[in-house]
C-alpha cells in the first residue's frame, strides 16, 4: 500500500509540474503507452531449471518533452512497466512466469535528426525503478513463495531510437538495460546474477 501511495503522489506532483511547465515555451507533457517483452539476463540465467523466454507485457505513463532548441531534448519520464520472464523446462512440459511489476523513472537525453516532416530521433540515459508488485506462476496456479523473487529497487540505461511526427505524436523502440542484481530466486543468495531486460515499443502523445 505505501508502494502504491507512493507512486499516485510522484505522478500527482508530475502532472502538476507540467500544468506550470506547459505555459512556458519548449516544455510539453505527454502521454507514453507501449507494450514490452521482457527477459531476465545475466550469468545465472542458465543455471535455472528450465529455459528462460521472453515475457509479454504492458508499459504506460506520463513525461515532460524539455526542448532546448530543434535538435536537443530533455525527458524525464514515470512509467508503470511489467517486467520478470518466462521459464519453460527442457521438455517443455512445463511453464512458469515471473512477474514484476515496477514505477521506473528514466531520464532521456534525446537528439532530433532535423527533417521535414518526419524526424528520426536516437536516445539513451539512466533510470532507476522501484518494484510495485511481484508474483510467480506455473501451470497450477499462482504461488506464494517462502522468499521474495525480486528486490525492491532496480536500475539501468535505457536507450532507443524513434521517430516524431511533428511535435505531438511520436513512435519508439528501447531497450531497458538493468545493470543491478535483482534476483534472489536461486538458493536465496542476493548476489545472484541476474538482472531485468526489457525491449519496449510505445507511442507518446505529446500536448
Amino acid at each position: 500500500m505505501k508502494k502504491f501511495i507512493t507512486s499516485v503522489v510522484v505522478v500527482c506532483f508530475l502532472f502538476l509540474l507540467a500544468g506550470r511547465a506547459t505555459s512556458e515555451a519548449g516544455i510539453q507533457f505527454g502521454l507514453r503507452g507501449g507494450v514490452n517483452s521482457a527477459k531476465l539476463t545475466g550469468a545465472d540465467a542458465s543455471d535455472l531449471e528450465g529455459t528462460i523466454k521472453n515475457k509479454a507485457g504492458l508499459v504506460a505513463g506520463v513525461f515532460l518533452a524539455i526542448n532546448l532548441g530543434k535538435i536537443i531534448t530533455i525527458e524525464p519520464e514515470v512509467l508503470y512497466t511489467m517486467k520478470g520472464s518466462k521459464v519453460e523446462n527442457i521438455q517443455g512440459e512445463y511453464t512458469g512466469k515471473i512477474y514484476g511489476d515496477y514505477l521506473e523513472i528514466p531520464v532521456l537525453l534525446k537528439i532530433r535528426i532535423p527533417a521535414h516532416g518526419v524526424q528520426p530521433t536516437i536516445f539513451a540515459g539512466p533510470s532507476v525503478g522501484f518494484k510495485l508488485r511481484e508474483k510467480f506462476s506455473n501451470d497450477s496456479g499462482d504461488v506464494t513463495p517462502e522468499e521474495k523473487l525480486l528486490a525492491n529497487n532496480d536500475y539501468g540505461a535505457v536507450f532507443g531510437a524513434g521517430l516524431d511526427f511533428g511535435r505531438h505524436f511520436m513512435i519508439d523502440i528501447r531497450y531497458s538495460l538493468g545493470l543491478k542484481k535483482v534476483s534472489t530466486i536461486i538458493d536465496g543468495e542476493t548476489s545472484t546474477d541476474l538482472k531485468n531486460g526489457v525491449w519496449s515499443a510505445t507511442i507518446g502523445l505529446a500536448f
